[in-house]
């Protein structure tokens, strides 16, 4: 009986705490130009800026092979890496349509294939998902990170591989990695 009149005292209880609770998320979201960034917290802080600038790309040396291939005439493939860098300078990073993302795009060094650096940055948990074009396996390589925006880095694992081989039709195959391979990406 006292906690009913409590409740009745302070305006009906569920109604007040869900006023209360919506005033103290309003600092979380913040509006500048055409984009809206939730801060405060409820995310990693992510921002584009965070994104922008070369992307560097270094493989762990390693040579793996593909398995459970949607066309199994690409099963036991080797997909062979370098631990050589591999900068990609003027990365577009946009917001994403679709999705509480940014988008990265870069080019590199293969005149057949453009983009070779393609992913996106999730807004709220940074958690990165991309693809690195292999010229000399002929198959995008994808990875799967988190952004750490202190050291603007990525350490991800590579599990999959999307072959294009010849080059510049459709993805002849897709397949995963046995075993999968490491990856750093530094933003500089």
């Amino acid at each position: 009986m006292k906690e009913a009149k409590r409740v009745a005292q302070l305006g009906g209880g569920p109604t007040l705490l869900m006023m209360t609770l919506g005033l103290l998320l309003l600092p979380a979201c913040s509006k500048n130009d055409n984009t809206t960034l939730v801060n405060s917290g409820v995310d990693c802080g992510l921002v584009r800026a965070d994104l922008t600038g070369t992307w560097q790309v270094v493989f762990t040396s390693d040579s793996v092979l593909t398995t459970n291939c949607n066309n199994s005439s690409f099963n036991n493939t080797s997909i062979t890496v370098n631990a050589l860098a591999t900068n990609y300078s003027g990365v577009s990073v946009q917001g994403s349509d679709t999705s509480a993302s940014f988008l990265v795009t870069g080019d590199g060094s293969d005149a057949a294939v453009n983009p070779e650096l393609i992913g996106s940055v999730q807004a709220d948990s940074c958690l990165a998902l991309f693809r690195v074009w292999d010229s000399a396996d002929k198959a995008y390589i994808q990875c799967l990170g988190t952004f750490d925006r202190t050291s603007g880095t990525i350490a991800a694992g590579c599990d999959s591989v999307d072959i294009d081989n010849p080059v510049g039709g459709s993805i002849e195959s897709i397949c995963d990695l046995n075993p999968s391979i490491s990856v750093a990406v530094s933003v500089l």
